[in-house]
C-alpha cells in the first residue's frame, strides 16, 4: 500500500462507515479535464476572432479562415466512435486524457513551428504554414470527441451521486468558457497582423503546462469506487470478456434508440445545442440590419456564452439537492420555455421573414438582455439533458448517451454551416422553431432514474 498523500484523503459523505468514499483528489482529476478542455475550445477558436489579421499575416482568403473552424465539426463525427471505444477500455479514462493531451500539444506546436522556422517574407511562407495550420488544426478537431464523450463517465467515476451533475456542468462548461474567453481575448492580443504569433505563443504554453500536469498525475479511477453505479463502471472496463469494438458501439447505439424517452431526449440536447451554438456565432450578420456594429455583436455572443455557464453552474447546483433530485425533466421543461420566450422577444426585436419592421424597438439593453436570458436557459437545461441520458441507459456506460448527444449536436451544427450566412433570417427563425419543437418533445420524456435507484439502494 503506498503511503498517503494529500491526494489520498478520503471523505465520507455518508457517516464514516460509508463503503462508497470519495477523494480530494477528485478535484484536481476535475481540474485537470476541465484544463484540457478549455484549451480544445480555445485553440479551436483560434483564428475566427481575428478573422482579418490572419488573412493579412498568411496571406489567404476568408474561406480558408472558415476552414480552419469548419475542421472541428468535421473531424469530430468520424473520431467520435473511436473515442468511445478507447474510452471504455481498462483504464480507459487515463488512455483517453493522455492521448487529448499528447495530441493537442501536438497540433499546437505544428502550429507555431512555421513563425519560428520562416520569415514572414519568404515566398513559401504561406505554402508552408497552412499545411501545417491544417494539420494542427485538424489534430485539434480529432481531439474534441475526447473533450466531450467522457463528461458524464468521468462525474460517475470520481463523485458521489449528490455531486455528479455539478461535475459533469464543470466539465462541459470549461468548453463554453474556452470559446467565451477566446472571443473576449484573442483580439485583444492580436491588434495587428504581426502580433498572430503572439497568440501562438499563449497557446503553445496552456498547451504545455496542460501536458506536463497530466503526465505527472492524473489516474484512471479512484482506488474504491463513489457508488455503486461507479464501481459498475470500473468491473465493466476491467473485465476482460467484455468486447469494446466499433461492432459492438454500432450495437450499444442501436439499442439506445430502442427507448423512446432516449430518443426524445437525445433529440431536445442535440437539436437545441446544435443550432443554439449556429445562433450565436451569426449575430454580427443578424444584427446588422438593426445597425449594431460588430464590436456590439461580439459583445452580445460573449454574454450570452457567460450567461450558459452561470445557468449551468446554477441548476447543476440545485440539481444535486435532495428536493430536486428527481426533477430533472420538469427543470429543463421549465428551462426551455424560457429560452424560447427569449429567443421570441429577440425575434420580434428584429426585421423577420414574417415581419419587415421589428414590433419592439432594438436597443442595446434590450437585445443583450433577451441574449443573456436564451443562454442562461439554454445553459441551465444542457447538463440535466447529459445526466438524464446517463439515467435512462444506465447500466451502459455514460460515454455512450454523452457520444450520442454530441454526435447529433455536432451534425445539427455542420448541417447549419451549409446556410449562407444571407439566409440569417431563416437561420433565426429555425432557432426559435427548434427550441419550441423541442419543448414540445421534452413534455413526453419519462426520465427512469436507474442509476440513481441503484446507488441509493445500496448506498
Amino acid at each position: 500500500m503506498m503511503a498517503p498523500l494529500p491526494l489520498n484523503t478520503v471523505i465520507s459523505l455518508h457517516g464514516s462507515s460509508s463503503i462508497y468514499p470519495v477523494y480530494r483528489r477528485r478535484f484536481y482529476v476535475l481540474f485537470i479535464f476541465s484544463f484540457l478542455a478549455f484549451n480544445q475550445c480555445l485553440f479551436w477558436l483560434t483564428f475566427s476572432p481575428i478573422s482579418k489579421s490572419t488573412q493579412i499575416y498568411y496571406h489567404i482568403d476568408e474561406s480558408t479562415v472558415n476552414l480552419l473552424l469548419n475542421w472541428g465539426p468535421i473531424i469530430f463525427i468520424p473520431c467520435l466512435p473511436l473515442a468511445y471505444v478507447l474510452l471504455n477500455k481498462q483504464h480507459g479514462l487515463r488512455k483517453t486524457v493522455l492521448l487529448l493531451a499528447i495530441t493537442d500539444f501536438i497540433a499546437i506546436s505544428l502550429r507555431i513551428m512555421p513563425t519560428i522556422l520562416i520569415s514572414p517574407s519568404n515566398s513559401y511562407f504561406t505554402s508552408i504554414s497552412l499545411l501545417f495550420i491544417h494539420i494542427g488544426q485538424i489534430l485539434n478537431a480529432a481531439c474534441g470527441p475526447l473533450v466531450m464523450a467522457p463528461v458524464s463517465q468521468l462525474s460517475c467515476l470520481w463523485f458521489a451521486p449528490d455531486e455528479r451533475t455539478r461535475a459533469t456542468t464543470l466539465a462541459i462548461m470549461a468548453c463554453s468558457l474556452g470559446s467565451t474567453i477566446g472571443f473576449l481575448i484573442t483580439p485583444w492580443i492580436v491588434t495587428k497582423s504581426e502580433h498572430v504569433p503572439y497568440l501562438l505563443q499563449l497557446h503553445f504554453i496552456l498547451a504545455f503546462c496542460a501536458l506536463v500536469l497530466t503526465l505527472i498525475y492524473f489516474p484512471a479511477h479512484p482506488p474504491h469506487a463513489p457508488s455503486v453505479s461507479a464501481q459498475s463502471l470500473i468491473d465493466m472496463s476491467m473485465n476482460e470478456q467484455n468486447e469494446n469494438s466499433l461492432r459492438s458501439y454500432l450495437n450499444d447505439i442501436w439499442r439506445c434508440f430502442d427507448s423512446p424517452s432516449f430518443k426524445l431526449l437525445c433529440s431536445v440536447g442535440g437539436i437545441s445545442g446544435g443550432v443554439f451554438a449556429a445562433w450565436t456565432g451569426l449575430f454580427s450578420n443578424i444584427l446588422a440590419a438593426e445597425n449594431f456594429t460588430e464590436q456590439q455583436s461580439g459583445w452580445f455572443g460573449f454574454t450570452c456564452s457567460l450567461s450558459t455557464i452561470i445557468g449551468g453552474l446554477i441548476t447543476s447546483t440545485l440539481a444535486d439537492t435532495r428536493y430536486f433530485r428527481r426533477s430533472f425533466k420538469s427543470i429543463i421543461l421549465t428551462m426551455l420555455c424560457g429560452c424560447f420566450l427569449a429567443v421570441l422577444y429577440f425575434q420580434l426585436s428584429i426585421h423577420t421573414i414574417f415581419f419587415d419592421e421589428p414590433i419592439f424597438k432594438p436597443t442595446v439593453t434590450s437585445i443583450a438582455l433577451s441574449v443573456t436570458f436564451a443562454g442562461l436557459f439554454q445553459g441551465s437545461a444542457i447538463p440535466l439533458v447529459y445526466e438524464s441520458l446517463a439515467e435512462i441507459m444506465f447500466p451502459k456506460p455514460e460515454s455512450l448517451s454523452a457520444s450520442v448527444l454530441v454526435l447529433l449536436n455536432n451534425v445539427t451544427a455542420l448541417i447549419i454551416l451549409f446556410i449562407p450566412p444571407s439566409l440569417y433570417k431563416l437561420l433565426n427563425f429555425l432557432v426559435l422553431f427548434s427550441i419550441g419543437l423541442c419543448t414540445v418533445l421534452m413534455m413526453y420524456v419519462n426520465i427512469d432514474y436507474k442509476r440513481r435507484n441503484i446507488d441509493e439502494r445500496k448506498q
